[in-house]
């Protein structure tokens, strides 16, 4: 890095918590990288906006009920340390898409309209299953 420092960018991101760890495991990296940008993680009403441009995006619409199902969900995921933030949206939105091909292979395919195949619901948004810490246990396991 130091040789080509006029001709290359390295870019580190990460997790604050986690790129910290990683500068302090070489005390030597730390002096060579001359900026630290941080980012805020997305607020709720931010992450909502991202659902409604990645919908946009692909020509999707969201029905009136996405807002009230979708915003408690995003407030509850960013609680979690290892929050994904604009990933964790991106996710959510393709898990919806797939729960909302499902709805509408239920459905009449002749009575279809492109404005039903366009749109996603309420009900095409889940919440994850809470993620559980695993405990490792240490000493004897007796059966």
């Amino acid at each position: 890095m130091e040789n080509l420092r006029d001709d290359i960018v390295v870019i580190f991101a990460g997790y604050t918590d986690k790129m910290d760890e990683f500068l302090k495991r070489n005390p030597g990296l730390r002096s060579r990288i001359a900026f630290h940008v941080s980012f805020a993680d997305y607020s709720p009403e931010e992450l909502l906006q991202i659902l409604e441009y990645i919908a946009g995006e692909q020509n999707m619409t969201l029905d009136d009920g996405v807002r009230a199902k979708v915003l408690p969900i995003l407030s509850e995921a960013s609680r979690n340390p290892d929050f994904g933030n604009g990933r964790y949206v991106r996710n959510l939105f393709e898990k919806a898409r797939m729960k909302q091909a499902g709805r509408l292979l239920s459905m009449d395919i002749d009575s279809l309209t492109s404005a039903q195949v366009a749109q996603l619901t309420a009900d095409d948004f889940e919440a994850p299953p809470p993620v559980r810490e695993v405990r490792q246990r240490i000493g004897f396991y007796v059966a």
